[in-house]
């Protein structure tokens, strides 16, 4: 080390000033000339409620501020022949008034285009699509009767709405009915029992469909159940009545000789039938 190198004074001080201004002059203008970028698009599957507005969304940065264009199944949406429809100013956000409208003429595929002098910025193909509930197809359902301990699955089927309903069971009093380790709901809606239990007879097992979009309820029919335990399940023989004809007169029968028995003919019948509890 150099021992007579010495500090000056205020050195430091003129150091930190040349790398503050070597500093600012890398920082990028705030007014540098950009291309857009898409900042807020919907969703690429859009099912919209037929009681309100269709709003799709295409929001997009850029410098200068881009302008916006519309494509709907692949050819130039005109947004203003249309007076239902309505493109916020400095946006390119369409609102679609389809109230006293066929909802679906407006179903489809659409795309949205920013544009500046610098360049293209190109949103998702958004498919534009009405919600549905459709009815449930009518059905009658048998009543079921299995021995205790099987397994059991109660079919639901709902209707194919849009987007999917949201499946629940209920009874009559429509509360829900309770779920757990033996009870469960599969994801198409079915209900399992891995081993059914004599508490599980009811006649008002009942699917519902709720279409989130329409806030429409449906309900499938009633289907009923009935769990026999071991003894109702074996159909026994009971002895209910006994005939006896011994109270009778003796009976005439005479052997070769003639003769005729002692006492006559002594003998009973026991009347027995299979039922069940």
């Amino acid at each position: 080390m150099d021992r007579n190198r010495k500090w000056v004074p205020g050195f430091g001080a003129v150091l930190l000033t040349l790398l503050s201004h070597m500093t600012s002059a890398l920082e990028v203008p705030l007014d540098l000339p950009q291309p857009p970028t898409i900042t807020l698009q919907s969703p690429k599957d859009y099912i919209f409620d037929p009681r309100e507005n269709i709003v799709i969304h295409c929001e997009a940065k850029g410098k200068p501020h881009p302008s916006f264009s519309w494509t709907r199944n692949g050819t130039h949406f005109d947004e203003e022949k249309d007076p239902k429809v309505l493109m916020k100013p400095g946006s390119g956000t369409l609102v679609i008034d389809i109230s006293g409208e066929k909802a679906e003429a407006y179903e489809g595929t659409y795309q949205c285009t920013a544009h500046n002098e610098h360049g293209t910025a190109v949103s998702n193909s958004i498919v534009i699509r009405q919600s549905r509930s459709p009815l449930w197809s009518k059905e009658r359902n048998e009543a079921i009767v299995v021995q205790m301990g099987v397994s059991l699955v109660l079919q639901c089927r709902p209707p194919a709405g849009l987007p999917p309903p949201v499946i629940f069971w209920m009874d009559n009093n429509f509360q829900r009915l309770q779920l757990d380790k033996r009870v469960s709901q599969a994801l198409n809606g079915d209900l399992y029992f891995s081993n059914v239990l004599p508490e599980d007879t009811r006649s008002d097992y009942i699917c519902y469909a709720r279409f989130p979009h329409t806030q429409t309820i449906q309900q499938k029919q009633p289907i009923s159940v009935t769990v026999l335990d071991m003894d109702q399940s074996q159909p026994r023989s009971r002895c209910h009545a006994e005939l006896s004809l011994s109270s009778f007169p003796p009976i005439e029968k005479f052997d070769l000789n003639g003769t005729a028995p002692a006492g006559g003919l002594r003998f009973g019948i026991q009347v027995c039938h299979k039922t069940e509890n």
